[in-house]
């Protein structure tokens, strides 16, 4: 790792769920990776984010090319599961998402409130092979 990011990015168990995060402050790299993934420019992040600096924003894109399975991960959790409403059965393509980035069943099922059972997962993914063009699986493993 960089000598940027090991002084940028910092991970500390129990604060902002253990996951890495911008040194000194509570915003975590998956959350500037998904800004940026959704097409917002470095300056309109900072302007976003006042206390962040270009190396920073530097720092959290190089650690995402180094770790993106966990950046994409914490993503899914936060973001593509997160945004599934409580009480409704997640989209075939949000489970299959998150089995795509290694996530377990178990950790799957537990992402959604009520949690997702086995034959709930079985059912997504039989509905994926059935038709893997409807069920689309775009960056944030949205349906459409």
């Amino acid at each position: 790792m960089s000598a940027l990011v090991a002084s940028a990015i910092e991970k500390t168990p129990g604060f902002c769920g253990g996951k890495a995060r911008v040194a000194g402050t509570r915003i975590p790299v998956w959350l500037l990776v998904l800004k940026r993934l959704t097409c917002q420019s470095d300056e309109s992040v900072l302007a976003d984010y006042p206390t962040l600096t270009q190396e920073s924003l530097d720092a959290a894109w190089e650690y995402y090319h180094r770790h993106p399975v966990e950046v994409e991960q914490s993503i899914w959790f936060n973001d593509v599961a997160g945004n599934v409403p409580e009480g409704v059965l997640p989209p075939a393509a949000v489970v299959v998402a998150g089995a795509m980035l290694g996530l377990t069943d178990a950790e799957i099922g537990e992402a959604f409130d009520p949690p997702v059972g086995p034959g709930e997962i079985a059912a997504a993914w039989a509905e994926y092979r059935a038709n893997p063009t409807r069920v689309r699986l775009g960056l944030r493993g949205r349906t459409g």
